[in-house]
């Protein structure tokens, strides 16, 4: 049996190894023998604590301190001619400090290996292929995912930290995928501890990346204690002009916070009287809780304190949540319940997170109460909550159930990542930090999906699936049927609803939260549009052979009518991409024409017979309504247009025309139905609604509905307008009384613009 070695005993028997790796390199560094004998003995301190971490998480872990050894000197060697760190250090003692972070918080021995290598690749002439031969698969992947994207054309700085960042997503493996993220996570944590040595910009852009996309990962992971370490080192660099006064709002109301705590904690004491047992946890005011991550500033108002109930066991949890609220408990008020013991529950706040856990594994119960005029925060948790509350993966990494809930959480945030290829770094930290506050609702199959916070039904809708998505029409949730824009709220049981018709709103650019969501609509609005526009396209084929005596544009194979063109092209045709007659020319079918010299150009119209289509958009420029305006014309919008509406109507005048491209006169050929909604924006002015109404009533038309509000903060507002037209041999009369009346009423100086939807 060999001897056992203590960790300190192990790394003081390295030290004449570690000495002969570097003490010559180290010379051109520093020159003085001293200064190498000091580094070289934090090197064997460094050593001894990722030893010990090793030795308390893994108990009888020999042939993990071997590899770990093994690595250990590796690293030394690799990293002896690399430059000193900004402090002053050998930069060895960084990879050093983070794989000690990993044992000190359960990595295993692959984790380990991988956090003392995880440069490796990135500053050394190490190849990928050497790092596998010596450590194997496992470790050389997630060194490689932790290694940065480097291009040599500075203009690519900004995508090459979108690629770094995907690249620390990209291990196959889940438990790969996890350790690296870890490791990385981790790995800012050291560096954050040594931020100040760098300059001013580099501290700025280092918090930033540290708040919205390394803190944000570790909440996702459940680790709440290092995300909140994460901002509270990087709030100083990110915020220096701000730091100081919240800083010193925040030591005010540390001081306040010691005393009000102990008597609110003598306070449930009285309330519990001692049947349960009940220890607290002070959560002191930090810089932190200061911290708005929408609007990327500190908040001027103090936010709750925060006081942690912890019980034995998860019934504990609820039966002191009762004694809280009973304690409060008075008829007095429906909004809050006053008590002569000075506790005052706010109504209907408290959340059961441990029936409904968050994405992030987040399980206690919380409750708002106010105490001396002061809003309090209460966190019940129990002994067995506690670790995942705090720390999530990094409660037990051994757990294999635990670390499939966090990759099964993880890869839900990275199916919400879309656009990968125009993606800019300020996106992926817009939609890092907000999956912070990421929720999760149960569907009718009892499974659960995750969304951003403030997501509607829609949003939900197309997570689930893009045809589920476009035939939506509200769901039932909760057991109560809700529309469509409905907002989410966490652990909601949620029973989609769909119809026969589907639905496409320009609205919902402005309601869905989810990028994902938005990015299946889009798509799925478009092979909706391409389906139409295949159907149109071929319908004015047909109609401009059948016009124009063109036999030769089809063909008889099966009994059944082909066209030359391609797919394709129809469907470009529909879209107004290109005329019928273009399509035919670029296939050498020769158009008539009449006249010697006749322009070899014959365009269809365009037919609109849909009031409602939203199809088509109509831009501000022209103010065009149907059927009311002349001489319109239309032409296909760019992909990238941030609009439903593929094909925009204009004046056939409008500067805004694209003279490159097809431009197609449009036909009117619309039965309105029996009830128009009108949506007029106005500039609001005295006697404005009597102008309408007026016009409106010298045009014999009924109005159904009027409605107005002059209360808006904007000048330009809105009346909205219900006119009924018959539907009987009467229609064309009061479709004439409607163009008149429109027209007039575009003469007010007043109306900006009259439009209408089923929005």
């Amino acid at each position: 049996m060999s001897p056992f070695f203590s960790p300190t005993e192990r790394a003081n028997e390295l030290r004449p190894v570690i000495k002969d790796l570097v003490w010559e390199i180290w010379a051109h560094h520093w020159p003085e023998t001293s200064i190498r004998e000091k580094y070289i003995s934090a090197l064997v301190r460094s050593s001894s604590t990722l030893f010990t971490f090793i030795w308390r998480s893994w108990p009888n872990s020999e042939d993990i301190l071997n590899d770990v050894e093994k690595a250990l000197l590796f690293a030394i060697k690799a990293h002896a001619s690399q430059s000193p760190r900004k402090t002053g250090e050998p930069y060895v003692m960084h990879p050093i400090n983070v794989a000690s972070s990993c044992a000190e918080n359960g990595l295993d021995s692959t984790g380990i290996i991988a956090a003392l290598l995880h440069d490796i690749l990135e500053d050394t002439d190490t190849s990928r292929d050497e790092l596998t031969q010596m450590f194997g698969l496992d470790v050389s992947e997630i060194v490689e995912g932790l290694s940065k994207v480097k291009s040599k054309d500075k203009a690519m700085i900004d995508r090459d930290k979108v690629l770094t960042f995907l690249k620390i997503l990209g291990p196959d493996k889940s438990d790969n995928l996890l350790r690296t993220i870890l490791i990385k996570i981790l790995d800012r944590r050291d560096n954050m501890k040594t931020i100040d040595v760098f300059r001013d910009e580099k501290q700025r852009r280092y918090g930033q990346e540290t708040i919205y996309i390394y803190s944000s990962l570790a909440n996702i992971l459940g680790m709440r204690l290092i995300a909140s370490e994460l901002v509270s080192k990087s709030i100083k660099p990110f915020f220096p002009d701000q730091f100081d006064a919240v800083h010193k709002r925040c030591d005010l109301r540390q001081k306040s916070y010691i005393t009000e705590a102990a008597f609110l904690q003598d306070t449930i004491r009285k309330a519990v009287a001692d049947r349960i047992s009940v220890k607290f946890l002070h959560f002191y005011p930090t810089l932190t809780d200061y911290l708005d991550r929408d609007k990327e500033r500190l908040k001027i108002t103090s936010p709750p304190l925060k006081l942690r109930l912890r019980v034995p066991t998860i019934i504990d949890m609820y039966t002191v949540l009762g004694y809280v609220h009973t304690a409060g408990l008075s008829p007095s008020s429906p909004t809050h319940k006053n008590s002569m013991e000075g506790i005052s529950v706010v109504s209907e706040s408290w959340k059961d997170y441990v029936v409904s856990p968050l994405a992030n594994g987040y399980r206690a119960i919380t409750t708002t109460i106010v105490f001396h005029k002061e809003t309090w925060l209460l966190e019940i948790v129990s002994q067995e909550t506690e670790g995942i509350v705090d720390w999530g993966i990094l409660s037990d990494f051994k757990n294999e159930s635990l670390r499939r809930f966090y990759y099964t959480s993880l890869m839900a945030f990275v199916n919400n990542i879309s656009n990968i290829e125009n993606m800019r770094y300020t996106d992926l930290q817009s939609i890092t930090s907000s999956a912070v506050a990421d929720i999760q609702v149960r569907l009718g199959s009892g499974s659960f999906i995750r969304l951003p916070k403030g997501s509607t039904v829609i949003d939900l809708a197309y997570l689930v699936d893009s045809d589920v998505g476009l035939y939506c029409n509200g769901a039932l949730v909760n057991g109560q049927h809700q529309s469509v824009e409905y907002v989410l709220s966490h652990g909601e049981a949620v029973e989609l609803q769909t119809t026969d018709t589907p639905r496409v709103r320009q609205s919902y650019f402005q309601i869905m939260k989810s990028r994902k969501a938005l990015a299946n609509y889009q798509e799925t609005v478009r092979a909706y549009y391409n389906r139409i526009a295949y159907e149109t396209g071929k319908k004015l084929l047909f109609e401009f052979v059948s016009l124009y005596k063109v036999p030769d544009v089809v063909f008889q194979e099966n009994e059944e009518t082909q066209l030359i063109c391609s797919p394709e092209e129809i469907i470009d045709v529909g879209l107004c991409r290109v005329s019928v007659t273009q399509v035919l020319e670029s296939h050498g079918i020769v158009v008539p024409t009449e006249g010697f010299f006749a322009q070899r150009s014959i365009v269809l119209p365009r037919v609109v017979d849909d009031l409602h289509n939203l199809m088509y958009a109509y831009p501000d420029c022209c103010n065009i309504f149907p059927l009311v305006d002349e001489d319109v014309v239309m032409q296909h919008v760019p992909e990238n247009h941030q609009s439903i509406g593929v094909i925009h109507l204009h004046n056939k005048s409008c500067p805004n025309l694209d003279m490159n491209r097809t431009i197609i006169p449009v036909r009117w050929q619309i039965k309105l139905p029996s009830e128009v909604p009108l949506r007029i924006a106005v500039e609001d002015s005295i006697g404005l609604a009597g102008k309408i109404t007026g016009i409106v009533a010298k045009n014999h038309l009924n109005i159904l509905s009027l409605s107005a509000d002059s209360r808006a903060g904007d000048p330009h507002r809105y009346v909205n307008l219900t006119l009924e037209l018959r539907q009987d041999d009467n229609w064309k009369i009061d479709e004439n009384r409607f163009i008149n009346c429109l027209r007039m009423l575009r003469k007010l100086k007043e109306v900006r613009r009259i439009d209408t939807s089923m929005e």
